[in-house]
């Protein structure tokens, strides 16, 4: 059911509900499609309105200005309103939902880069992977099969040799709008459920609790009317879960009186972006490199046909049953009857060599020249946690429509992940002369400190890219991070969060796909606790 705060009475308490999730981006949309038609009676707070597309309302927006420190600054300074959108929907608007699954190693700790694990093993995550691909139609969950991928791409990863340092890995990609606009997607699903009430116009500004901080007992939220602060109203319910992004749960609880803190200070800290060289290096061949090589690495749409029985294309079905569709469609609804979406390969790490040289998981994608015997080398890879690297308020500076300091990002990076950066250049230039490269050029800089990089405008400038990660980190102890495996929060006991915030480590994978599964684990486990179907 779709209402309006608009329509509340100044004052209003909205209660009567299992379970308020706050936020309707990529994970709050997940857990509420989970939850429809359960057991549960969901309330889902959204900023936005059942309209939004594409660009977010610019009052709304303005909440997402904040600050940035002095090292994001020279790397990104508009970063904090250009990489997260305030709508329904969330960030979803705008991007080509990139998917891959961690691989089992992210979740693990690596001695001589970071101590941090996963309290949980990939397998945990898996089955949750497999319902997570489906949003995104993807097909099967077999990114390891590498023989079926070469058959789809007409296409293959150099030749393995003996003692190689990388391998072939493969990315995915939906861009069509009625997939990744997780709100367009599910519309008909989240209006229809009966109960489900999805409320619009609705903003959280700060969480009450009682027992001394460890119990929610309501929120207290607002409208906003012509770029104004509008009518108040509060919300109750048993549990609650805060899906408001990797940075703006940080700072809802950082309003809210540090809610959740630990006795090592860690709300806030540890945050993570994958730091991205998108023209790292420069390559060249002594001849054209073959057509089957420059296809795994092009991105291609690809239209895979399902067996009969596969349940959302792909549960339960053994990837060789899917048929890849190359013929032309006669007729255009017929399209309805295959999964489209776009692959390609990258080179990335083999596990040995991870555990052998302590640096972060990373991927490099080859984009070749016209003249084929060319490629310049673009490098994305994990962030070692980094306490000081945190978001915390700006009481500086207020937000323009209900007066509370902004989110102030102070992204920092480690000597460890500059020595990441460099030796994973190492290793992959390394790797592409042993497969015919016959010179190469750095286009970035990777010497010096921590600090030391190629800033903008200039070529090979670092970028911080638009996953945010960490600063509510999982753990199995309370002294060493914020949730717990569930993601609860250590020192509440009905409070919950959805999102990348709550990742130890990172990987190099694009965080969606995981965002969503951990989003389905969390809302089996709510339906679990109340012991509902």
């Amino acid at each position: 059911m779709y209402l309006h705060a608009d329509q509340l009475p100044e004052g209003t308490v909205v209660q009567g509900f299992d379970l308020c999730i706050v936020g309707a981006g990529a994970a709050g949309i997940a857990m509420a499609q989970r939850l429809a038609n359960s057991a549960l009676n969901v309330i889902l707070l959204v900023s936005g309105s059942p309209d939004d597309k594409a660009s977010p309302d610019r009052d709304r927006q303005s909440l997402y200005h904040g600050t940035t420190g002095s090292f994001l600054q020279k790397v990104d300074p508009v970063f904090t309103q250009r990489s997260r959108l305030n709508m329904y929907g969330g960030t979803t608007n705008h991007f080509g939902f990139w998917a891959r699954p961690l691989d089992p190693v992210d979740f693990l700790s690596r001695p001589g880069f970071r101590d941090s694990a996963w309290p949980f093993a990939f397998d945990e995550l898996e089955p949750y992977y497999i319902d997570a691909h489906h949003f995104g139609q993807f097909g099967p969950l077999n990114y390891d099969d590498m023989s079926f991928w070469e058959d789809v791409l007409y296409g293959r990863c150099f030749d393995p040799m003996p003692d190689d340092k990388m391998t072939g890995a493969i990315m995915h990609a939906q861009y069509e709008e009625n997939l990744h606009d997780f709100q367009v997607q599910f519309r008909d699903q989240l209006k229809s459920a009966e109960n489900l009430t999805v409320l619009f116009n609705a903003h959280l500004l700060d969480i009450a609790t009682g027992g001394e901080g460890r119990h929610v007992t309501e929120l207290n939220c607002s409208t906003i009317v012509e770029g104004q602060r509008g009518k108040s109203f509060k919300v109750r319910a048993k549990a609650y879960t805060l899906a408001c992004g990797g940075i703006e749960n940080a700072r809802l609880l950082q309003l809210s009186g540090d809610l959740g803190n630990n006795k090592r200070d860690q709300l806030g800290r540890g945050f993570m972006v994958h730091p991205l060289l998108t023209n790292a290096a420069r390559v060249r061949f002594d001849q054209a490199i073959p057509t089957e090589i420059r296809n795994f690495f092009r991105e291609q749409q690809i239209r895979l046909k399902p067996p009969p029985n596969a349940l959302g294309g792909t549960r339960g079905v053994n990837a060789g049953a899917y048929q890849h569709m190359v013929t032309p469609l006669v007729n255009p609804e017929l399209v309805f009857e295959y999964l489209t979406f776009n692959a390609w390969g990258v080179l990335v790490p083999t596990p040995a060599t991870l555990r052998e040289e302590g640096i972060g998981n990373f991927r490099v994608i080859l984009n070749f020249g016209a003249d084929r015997a060319s490629a310049v080398v673009n490098l994305n890879w994990e962030q070692a946690p980094n306490e000081d690297s945190r978001i915390r308020l700006d009481l500086d500076r207020k937000d323009p429509i209900f007066g509370q300091p902004v989110a102030h990002v102070d992204w920092r990076l480690k000597e460890t992940d500059k020595r990441s950066a460099r030796r994973a250049l190492e290793i992959t230039l390394d790797y592409l002369c042993r497969h015919g490269a016959v010179s190469h050029e750095m286009i970035t800089d990777v010497t010096g400190g921590a600090e030391d990089w190629t800033f903008p405008p200039n070529e090979g400038a670092l970028e911080a890219g638009d996953h945010h990660m960490g600063a509510l980190r999982m753990s199995t102890a309370p002294e060493d991070g914020i949730v717990d495996p569930n993601s609860r929060l250590h020192r509440v006991d009905n409070l919950y969060i959805a999102g990348s915030a709550v990742f130890p480590s990172g990987g190099y994978a694009n965080p969606t796909l995981t965002i969503v599964a951990l989003a389905l684990r969390l809302a089996d486990h709510l339906k679990a606790v109340a012991g509902g179907p």
